[in-house]
């Protein structure tokens, strides 16, 4: 009996030691950061970083720049709703599903960031004529892309995290229970105009969790899932487990287009090669997917990011940038205090290396190793705090920053 109990207590060891060596290893200092060493935004000497913090912007969880004329969108929100009502956060334990505290207020801006004069008189916010919760006109912004035709007409698809209500009855559901509803919208507008038309809801099974979009035709876009399910155990497994899709949707429907091997994709983005991009919130890797013909997507290859990527965008000269979460566990515990925690952030540019020779004539194959990967800014928090997204404008050199929960946006000159 002795000699089973000791043997049973050396397997238990090494199942522990595994477990810690494969999974609780990587989870608490690759994923959640502890022990990481965080730069400070004066190690980067060609950025200059100033805050936008009276303008109103906080909680601008995406961000679109207009590479034709400077203007900045952005998906904005109440900071402090967000502790209450974001469906999409990547902690499955802590919820934020209460959606009796959901934010009121959240709206499109627009920055003139080549303008002249103050910021904020170069300033102003989209109103809209979407009917909202019973006519209430709410939206509940997260992730956005936006397209702009010939014409200049700019199409704006919004991920709308939609509070649930009983079909018949109308009566609001507990979100903690089915989930969000959460839907895409399409909405129209032009450039200098002070309002977006409301073209269509996309409400379809395959938009179950959305997190991101990107347009990737003139009347169709792919979007992330970003865990496996609303709620249930299955949810909060994907931590450990892994989880999350991406969609597709044109004017047929829509449907899941890759649902294979995904750890919490995050942003998405087409690159100029025509790929698709989208990060993982955990482990920070980059997959990189073709679209076919038949409008699924296939995996072809991934780049690597040494941390927690949440979204993703694209310049006018073709490259990608990222924002990565030093140290995850602080961006937990501000949702709990956002006023009083300041996660660190950093902002990481992907660039795919010039071709020459036979590799040339191989078209537009994607091989491993075909990308570099550099920090370009990194700050503790003071100057980049909690960021989710950042846009360069390759004009003037100026790069956007801001959060999902950050009290401001920040303006980094590289020049």
């Amino acid at each position: 009996m002795l000699r089973l109990l000791s043997a049973t207590a050396v397997i238990g060891v090494a199942v522990i030691a595994v477990l810690y060596e494969f999974v609780a290893k990587s989870l608490i200092f690759d994923a959640l950061g502890y022990g990481r060493i965080v730069q400070n935004i004066s190690a980067f000497s060609n950025v200059r970083c100033q805050k936008v913090d009276n303008l109103g912007l906080e909680a601008c969880e995406d961000m679109w720049l207009n590479d034709r004329n400077g203007l900045l969108y952005m998906a904005c929100s109440d900071m402090l709703s967000r502790t209450h009502w974001l469906p999409a956060l990547v902690n499955p334990i802590m919820g934020y599903l209460n959606a009796s505290a959901r934010g009121l207020t959240d709206r499109v801006a627009v920055l003139d960031t080549r303008g002249d004069g103050p910021l904020a008189s170069r300033i102003h916010w989209l109103t809209h004529n979407f009917p909202g919760i019973k006519g209430d006109g709410t939206l509940n912004l997260h992730g956005l892309d936006i397209w702009e035709d010939s014409n200049h007409i700019l199409h704006i698809l919004l991920v709308n995290h939609r509070p649930p209500f009983d079909p018949i009855t109308g009566q609001p559901l507990d979100a903690a229970k089915v989930g969000a509803n959460s839907t895409i919208e399409l909405f129209e507008t032009t450039e200098g105009s002070n309002t977006m038309r409301h073209v269509k809801t996309y409400v379809h099974d395959s938009i179950q969790t959305p997190n991101d979009v990107a347009w990737v035709g003139e009347e169709s876009f792919v979007f992330t899932n970003d865990h496996s399910s609303k709620v249930g155990l299955r949810r909060e497994l994907d931590l450990v487990l892994g989880g999350g899709s991406i969609g597709y949707c044109d004017n047929d429907g829509c449907k899941i287009a890759n649902d294979a091997g995904f750890f919490f994709p995050n942003g998405i983005a087409r690159g100029h090669d025509g790929f698709i991009y989208t990060p993982s919130s955990v482990s920070g890797e980059v997959r990189v997917l073709s679209l076919s013909k038949d409008h699924s997507l296939t995996n072809i290859g991934s780049v690597k990011i040494p941390l927690p990527v949440d979204n993703l965008s694209v310049d006018k000269d073709g490259s990608v940038l990222a924002v990565g979460f030093p140290k995850v566990y602080k961006n937990l515990e501000s949702y709990e205090d956002p006023l009083g925690v300041n996660p660190p952030s950093a902002v990481f540019v992907l660039q795919r290396k010039e071709r020459t020779g036979l590799a040339a004539l191989m078209g537009d194959e994607w091989h491993d190793g075909d990308a570099t990967v550099t920090k370009i800014m990194e700050d503790d928090g003071n100057m980049l705090s909690g960021c989710t997204i950042a846009v360069h404008d390759t004009e003037t050199g100026r790069i956007f920053v801001s959060g999902v929960i950050a009290p401001f946006i920040t303006i980094c000159e590289t020049r």
